[in-house]
């Protein structure tokens, strides 16, 4: 390794440094590792077809380790196929991945993993023991069986779909709920969402928060994804997208296009069909059998009904010769009483107008002579009246002159004129009568008035 020498120290160039560390690698890891982490970010690259992932390992939600990987296009190739193949899933972030990898170190871009395989056993093994602590959570909570216990209605005729608008899986749903021959109408809503991978799990769960505060307005919820494939169901195995299922206050129907393994938010759906098309069969069936029992219904009705008639024709005959022989008996029971009453009516006819005469006599006299008795108790009655009007009238006027002649008196005794009479005079000092309050000092004019005379004098001493 050259140098640079100087007087104290020796320098090294950063390539000598970095190259040194590349033969070390070259020499002690020469051979690929198998190594267990989780895909952080996958960085791929679609244009060149690389992939460079940042590989993890944590530890109580911690990162333990860190390191970049590279995974070139050919090996990407086979890698992503064979995985999956076996596990159904695509390579994303989030996943725990054993692989095969070469240590390099560039001195360029640092230490990193180059990656040449993967073992996909390692990766559903880490699966089905999510999926397997998933269901084992959702019992423990309680909550498991819970909308597989709702009941289904049989006419589900408002849905709220979540799916995507473009998926082939929602379009056989649509397709097949609105061209049914018999005509069936449902009435749906869409809430798209992301059915597979990243992102699944939250916008899923978000459009069943979105729908729970509407439960109102739907039968049932449907999750339909097409595609025809088993790759990306790994997000119907989270638990927070199964209890959200699970809790729903509605019929959860699912529909999301495989037959392989269930996941676990098919087990705890209410009701699971294998593609959106059955699923959509199924609501019709629904219909199918309401209107097959509404035309047996029908039928039985309408043969009931002509039975009834028939009965009822003959009954009505029977009742006809019964009424008629009734009512000719009637008739002549009826016509015997006529009779009877006629003679009874003329009869008493003839003694009421005796009877009415006599009244009417009695009437006359009395209408004759009551008219004159009122008048004369009437007019009795007024001059009495009269009288005591005059003697009320004339009490009233004495008394009020006695009580007016005394406040006559009153007022002429106050008259100022009559008080000046009995010695009293009226003092002004400055054009103004005097009084307590007045002020008055020694040298003011002072004017005195009795009732005939008028003295001015001068103050000249004040006194209190």
């Amino acid at each position: 390794m050259s140098s640079i020498e100087t007087t104290n120290r020796r320098v090294y160039a950063l390539s000598e440094i970095t190259g040194s560390i590349t033969r070390m690698f070259e020499k002690f890891y020469e051979n690929p590792y198998w190594i267990k982490a989780e895909i952080s970010a996958l960085n791929l690259y679609p244009v060149s077809g690389h992939c460079f992932p940042l590989m993890v390992e944590k530890s109580d939600g911690k990162v333990k380790a860190q390191l970049k990987a590279t995974i070139w296009r050919d090996d990407l190739f086979n890698i992503t196929r064979k995985f999956e193949q076996v596990t159904g899933e695509t390579l994303r972030e989030g996943l725990n991945i054993m692989f095969l990898a070469y240590v390099r170190f560039s001195s360029t871009y640092g230490l990193s993993l180059q990656i040449i395989d993967i073992e996909p056993l390692y990766t559903l093994g880490e699966m089905a023991r999510d999926k397997m602590n998933t269901i084992l959570a959702l019992k423990k909570d309680g909550v498991f069986d819970m909308n597989r216990s709702l009941p289904v209605p049989l006419l589900l005729k408002r849905l709220a779909i979540i799916s995507v608008e473009s998926s082939k899986g929602y379009n056989d749903l649509m397709v097949t709920l609105q061209n049914n021959k018999q005509g069936y109408r449902v009435i749906s809503r869409l809430f798209p969402a992301v059915l597979q991978g990243k992102g699944a799990v939250e916008t899923i769960t978000a459009r069943l928060h979105e729908i729970r505060s509407i439960a109102y307005l739907f039968d049932a919820v449907v999750i339909v994804r097409g595609g025809g494939d088993d790759v990306g169901l790994s997000c119907y195995d989270h638990y927070t997208l199964a209890r959200e299922v699970a809790v729903f206050p509605l019929p959860v129907i699912t529909g999301i296009g495989h037959s392989t393994n269930e996941t676990v938010t098919e087990m705890v759906a209410c009701l699971n069909k294998i593609t959106p098309t059955d699923v959509a069969h199924y609501i019709l069936a629904g219909f199918a059998e309401q209107d097959n029992m509404l035309k047996a219904m029908f039928q039985s009705f309408t043969y009931a009904l002509a039975d009834l008639i028939e009965n009822k024709r003959d009954e009505l005959a029977d009742n006809i010769d019964r009424v008629t022989e009734m009512a000719n008996e009637l008739i002549s029971e009826q016509r015997l009483g006529l009779n009877a009453m006629s003679e009874r009516f003329i009869s008493n006819a003839g003694m009421m107008l005796m009877n009415t005469r006599l009244a009417f006599g009695r009437f006359e006299m009395s209408a004759t002579h009551f008219p004159a008795r009122m008048i004369g108790r009437e007019q009795a009655t007024l001059q009495s009246h009269a009288r005591m009007l005059y003697y009320y009238t004339q009490h009233f006027v004495t008394s009020h002159q006695q009580k007016l002649s005394e406040k006559e008196h009153r007022i002429r005794l106050l008259d100022p004129k009559n008080v000046m009479k009995r010695g009293y005079a009226v003092v002004r000092i400055g054009g103004k009568v005097i009084s307590d309050n007045s002020k008055v000092v020694k040298g003011d004019k002072m004017e005195v008035k009795t009732l005939k005379m008028k003295i001015l004098s001068t103050v000249d001493d004040v006194k209190t």
